[in-house]
């Protein structure tokens, strides 16, 4: 997909997806990165209108429906495809087209004769599986940074001292003024 357009950053999903983008053009390489369905196959397509790529970079809103649209557009594809072979006939074609003011536009080309068509079968196979490997990403990242929270929360702290009250003494040092930073801290001191 080939945009050229507009100088706007653009938030997904509550964050900025990237906020070095200028224009229509980074928003769409975003676009492709994440939904592998923007990627053509020979007799499917998945594309978004020029206009609603601007929009969506300024609106949040629209945004967060066509990042919603697009994570279904593969799922609407099955649904065209069962509903071909249910009446005896094969899906043979289909292009999805998002527009503005949130509208869609689906064009099929149908066949008698029942079945897949083989290269739909390949786009969305291809579709599924990057879906799949994007989710297993985002589960190890989630994991990583779940990780780093747990070390950055986790303090240790080694305190010698001639006797247990030494080591309170110590140890009540250390936390005066830290203790009001911490909310919900328990210690277990056992001897």
């Amino acid at each position: 997909m080939q945009i050229n357009g507009l100088g706007n950053s653009y938030s997904t999903n509550n964050h900025t997806a990237n906020s070095k983008s200028t224009n229509t053009r980074d928003y769409s390489n975003y676009l492709n990165q994440k939904f592998s369905c923007l990627t053509p196959g020979n007799n499917a397509s998945v594309s978004v209108t020029s206009g609603l790529l601007r929009k969506a970079m300024s609106d949040e809103k629209t945004a967060s429906w066509l990042e919603r649209e697009l994570a279904k557009a593969p799922d609407y594809i099955e649904a065209a495809q069962r509903s071909a072979i249910a009446h005896g006939a094969t899906l043979k074609s289909v292009t999805i087209e998002f527009g503005e003011e949130y509208s869609t536009m689906t064009t099929l080309t149908v066949t008698d004769g029942g079945g897949t068509d083989s290269d739909i079968d390949k786009w969305l196979e291809r579709v599924r599986e990057k879906r799949e490997r994007q989710k297993e990403a985002e589960k190890k990242l989630e994991k990583k940074h779940e990780a780093e929270r747990i070390k950055e929360a986790s303090v240790t702290e080694e305190y010698r001292g001639k006797d247990l009250d030494d080591l309170i003494s110590q140890f009540s040092t250390k936390m005066s003024g830290t203790l009001d930073l911490l909310s919900d801290v328990t210690f277990d001191v056992r001897g």
